[in-house]
This record gives structure tokens, sequence and C-alpha cells, in this order.
């Protein structure tokens, strides 16, 4: 949602909206949007239900937008069941959210009129045909989605509601001049001041555990000392190429391939044209008169392109010059394409022509003749696709025997093995992430599936990119938890580094009065910096954000803080001097946008949680 708020900023919102979110909804089925009567639900929003049809439409759509977006990767991911779990929650919230939505425009009275609900539909691309709107196209794929034309428009209309809402939220927002003069300020800001770090690791060797302190932070942190479960696998593949590789073809089965198709080595005939149209209107005559004029003048030397954009009725074609592309049976006008096969040289015109639309000039633009390929010319071409075609059916077959048996004999690999004349082969012990030579998601989820883990059993096929596998646990070892003995050095290292950073906190804090009140250690010096921009490779990033986080300096007073170091280290930040940043015209609308895409964000996200909170909402997914 919040997408397409940011896309309705940049724009003529209502359709950029409409356009994106419409379709995807409605084409794949809107009716059980629409109300279901008893069909089962994850989520009713004030006495409206969403039904699990619009939840499993939507999270197969989210689903899809992902895996477009992040390849392989996606699929990784969805083998966590903790992120599909959240993911599948996301789904329903942002649902719940549109629900409200529509409630919300419908309440206030954003209701488009009819008028505006028809010049939608026309306009829709999935709708048209040439550019056009094609009603028996729109009944079609209405029909399809399993709704009557009637449910549709009731659909738009609160779709189109929601648009309107939203516009408004879009084009409300703004962000003065001002406003961008001062956050650039802000961001161009340079500062000056110093520091002093302080290393854990001088108070390590100060630090002293006991037992009971090692196995109290033991029991208290086991889920952080889980060993993942594991499993070394034992499996037969199939591999394509191998297959190829022993498929052999003849020179005489090659030959024999090329006489008895020899439509596949011949390049057809190809044909362009192009016309000019006369409509009849309302005087046939007048219309005949007027395109054997133009035929005169062609015969004259007129170029017909030229004609053709200034006198065709066509319109779209003539700003080509008449050209309607490449020339196929039953793609046109019957007498059009009989004129235009009649024509046996490039540039000729045909006579004049009359057809159901009114009279035409055809000419043929382009003519390339039929050419025969050669035995010689195709011959290895020929072996390899037969070589191609003969491993793409044994491969088959195989595969078909491969799960045949292995699914029969479940308890053993070898029955398989034998008869595919395969050797089984042996993994290194894997985890749920797998390593680089076993990566797939649907490998490792037949791998770690209750089957083979628990009920040792041979998996189901596994079809992979020009490989399939059938795979056993030879060994398994369930998730558990590490002995204290295991994992007790890094117990102590952690507890280590814990206590000895408090004492250097505890130091630094010490250190922070006494350099606020000027009293300094004459022993330690703070290190001095001059003008450092955000970002600025000089000071590390957690002094950094404490920099830019401190006020400017008061007369009289210090400005300065504690910082704790990513590794453990402490340092005492403070500034001494802020000067303020360039203010430029260079980037003012982009940042504009910015902003106000953010106020966007903010406004969008208040409405939505003071709706969710008067709401009547419950749950069941």
């Amino acid at each position: 949602m919040l997408d397409r708020i940011r896309e309705g900023s940049k724009g003529p919102v209502a359709k950029i909206i409409l356009f994106l979110i419409i379709l995807t909804f409605a084409l794949t089925g809107v009716s059980g949007y629409l109300g279901g009567g008893a069909e089962d639900h994850v989520a009713e929003v004030n006495g409206s239900k969403i039904s699990r049809m619009d939840f499993d439409r939507a999270y197969q759509n989210e689903r899809a937008r992902m895996e477009d977006q992040m390849g392989d990767f996606f699929d990784t991911l969805a083998a966590d069941e903790n992120y599909m779990r959240e993911f599948r929650q996301g789904v329903l919230e942002r649902l719940i959210e549109e629900k409200l939505a529509t409630q919300l425009a419908r309440d206030l009275g954003f209701r488009p009129g009819p008028d505006s609900i028809r010049d939608t539909i026309r306009a829709m691309p999935e709708f048209q045909i040439g550019g056009q709107f094609d009603n028996d196209r729109y009944v079609a794929l209405l029909m399809n989605a399993g709704f009557e034309p009637a449910e549709f428009r009731n659909y738009l209309e609160g779709e189109l509601g929601r648009t309107m809402l939203m516009s408004g939220l879009v084009t409300s927002e703004f962000v003065l001049p001002d406003e961008i003069t001062q956050y650039q300020r802000l961001q161009n800001q340079r500062r000056s001041g110093e520091y002093i770090r302080i290393p854990v690791d001088s108070y390590k060797d100060d630090v002293e555990l006991t037992e009971q302190s090692i196995e109290d932070y033991y029991y208290d942190n086991q889920e952080n000392y889980e060993r993942e479960e594991r499993v070394r696998l034992a499996y037969v593949e199939l591999d394509f190429n191998e297959i190829m590789q022993s498929i052999e073809v003849s020179e005489d089965e090659a030959r024999q391939y090329y006489e008895e198709n020899p439509a596949r080595f011949t390049q057809p005939e190809r044909r362009e044209i192009a016309h000019i149209l006369i409509e009849f209107g309302d005087d046939e005559e007048a219309a005949q008169e007027r395109i054997q004029s133009l035929a005169e003048r062609i015969a004259d030397g007129e170029d017909f392109a030229e004609l053709a954009s200034t006198y065709s009725d066509d319109t779209f074609s003539g700003a080509e010059g008449g050209d309607l592309g490449q020339l196929e049976r039953d793609s046109l006008d019957p007498d059009i394409e009989d004129a235009g096969f009649a024509l046996t040289e490039e540039g000729q015109v045909s006579d004049v022509v009359r057809s159901d639309f009114g009279f035409h000039l055809v000419k043929l633009t382009h003519l390339q003749e039929s050419e025969q390929e050669s035995f010689a010319e195709a011959r290895d071409h020929i072996i390899e696709n037969l070589r191609h075609e003969r491993a793409d059916t044994e491969y088959f077959r195989q595969q078909q025997e491969l799960a045949r048996i292995s699914f029969e004999m479940p308890e053993s690999l070898e029955p398989a093995a034998e008869a595919l004349g395969l050797s089984i082969q042996e993994s290194d012990w894997l985890s749920r992430q797998g390593n680089e030579e076993f990566s797939s998601p649907e490998l490792l989820r037949e791998a770690f599936s209750e089957d083979v883990t628990e009920y040792e059993l041979n998996s189901e096929l596994i079809e992979l990119e020009q490989r399939s596998l059938v795979v056993r646990a030879s060994d398994y070892e369930p998730a558990t938890v590490m002995p204290l003995a295991e994992v007790r050095d890094s117990i102590v290292e952690t507890l280590t580094l814990r206590k000895a950073q408090e004492e250097a906190t505890r130091f630094a804090n010490q250190l922070l009065e006494q350099y606020r009140a000027g009293e300094m250690p004459a022993a330690l010096s703070m290190t001095e910096f001059e003008n450092l921009a955000r970002g600025n490779a000089e000071l590390p990033s957690d002094m950094q954000r404490t920099l830019f986080r401190l006020p400017p300096p008061q007369e009289g007073e210090v400005s300065a803080d504690v910082v704790q170091m990513r590794n453990g280290d402490v340092a005492i930040v403070a500034v001494t001097s802020v000067e303020d940043g360039e203010v430029t015209e260079q980037g003012r609308d982009q940042l504009r946008q910015q902003l106000q895409n953010q106020a966007v964000q903010r406004v969008y996200q208040a409405l939505v949680d003071g709706l969710k909170e008067q709401a009547s909402i419950s749950r069941n997914l």
C-alpha cells in the first residue's frame, strides 16, 4: 500500500494506483472479494469478512512479486517457517488496512459515478484489442474469473473510492521551502571536537568469574547454544548431460530425417505490404473516384507512403506510410490478402481493391523468396537436435523408473541404482542451509522431511535443472543443546567481555564528569578533529552517531557523552564547534520529493493506526 502511495505522489495518482491494483485482484477471481457467504474467512473487519480465497490470492501475488525481485534467495527465506509465518501475517495486515481504507472511503462519500466506472473499464488495456475496448473480450475475461459484469462494477466502485481517498492523502501533503533549507543545513553540517578511546582489553585481565555465574549464564541462554540439526545423505543421481553424451546419431539417420521433414528446412516466403484506404462514407462513387485518382498519381511516380500518410482513412497505418507489416493468411480482409499475394515484385502496387471497409490500393513493400537449406548446411543441427530429443526421451524414462523403484522399495537405494546402472553417492554433513553442492531449496526440503529423517525412507524424486535425485539419510542428528563443557570457553569470553566493558564504562563516566569540570587527568589526552561531515571515515560510525546527536556547545558548557563501541571499547566524544551546512539549489527537487514521501507515509500510517484502534477486528489466520 505504501508503495502505491509513494507512486501516487509523483504523478496522476488515481490512474497509476488504479491500473496497478485493480486487475491483480479482479482477473484472478474477485468474486470471493465481494463477499462469499459462508466461505471460510481469515479476518473480520467491522463486520466485513476477508475470505480465505482473498488471502490466498493476495499471498500468492505477493510471493510471486518477492520471487521475481529476490530470485533464488527467496527460496532460502521461504524454508524458514518463522519468516514465512511473519510473511503471511504481513499479507493479512495489508488486506485489513485496505478493507479499513475502503470502508472509510465509503463512509466519507468517496464514490465514483457510473460514467467514471464505465470510462475506467473501457480504458483498461486488458479489455482492449488493437487499442479499442472489446466487449466480447471484457465479458469473456469476467466469465473466466467467475463473476458477472455487475459484480465487477461493484468491485470497481469500492476500489475507485479507496483510490480517491488515497489520492487525497498524497496530494494534501507538502514541504515548505524553509523545511528543505533547514534539512540541507543539518545534513551538510560539519562539526569539530575531540575524543578519547578506552580499550576494553585493558580490563579483561582483572575480571574474575565464578563457576556458578558461568553455569547460570549457560542455563539462561541455552537457545544460543543449540546445534542445528544436520543430515548426511546417500543418494542416486540422474544427469541429463551424461545421458546426452551416450547418445549417438548416424549420418544416415540425419539424412533420413532431413528427407522426411523438408518443411523444417525451408525458409517460407515472407511478404510485407502497405495500403491506402478510402472509406465508402456517404458517397461510394466519390470514394471510388478518390482512390482511382490516387492510383493514377502513384502510376505517375508520386510516393506511395506520402500519399498514404496524407489521404488514407486508416490513420494508424497511414502515419507509418500505410505499413501493415508481414502478410499472413487469415489476418486481414480476404480481398486485401488476395491482392497482396497476387503481387510478384517489391514496389508493385495493385489495382483498386474493394473490401467491406472501402477501397484500397495495396503495395508489396518487401518480398523474400522461399529458400531451401541444404543437407550439408543442416547436418550438424539435425544431429544435435536428434541427440537432444533421444536424450530427453531416455532421461524421462530413467527418471520415471527411478521414481517408481525408489517408491516401491523405500528402505534402500540399491535396487534403483542396480536397475539403472547408477552408483550410490555420499554427501558431507548438511544443515538446513546446505552447502555449495547441495543448495537447492527443493532438495533441502526433502533431505529434512519426516520421511527421510524420522522414518528413514527414500525421498520423493527431486527434479533439479538437468538433474534428478532420490536421497535418504545415511546419518541424522536432530537439533540439540551443546553440553556446557563444549561451549564453556565461549561463555567465559562473553562474560569476561561484558564485565570488562562494565568496568570500562564506569571509568568512562567518571572521566566524563572530570572532563566537564575541566579536571581531565594530565596523563590522558583527547584526540582532536576538525570540520567532519556525516559519513566521514575519520571517526568510527559509533562515535559519529553520538557526535551529530550531541547539542551544539553553549558558552561555559561542555557537550559530550559516553559511547559504547561495537567491539566492546568505550569512548568519550565531545563537540566543540558546529558549522551549518551549505544550502544549494542542486538536488532540492529530489529532496523535496523525498521529504514529501516521508510525510505521506507518516500520515498514512497514522490514519491506519487510528482506524485499527477504533475498528472491531478479529483475525483467524
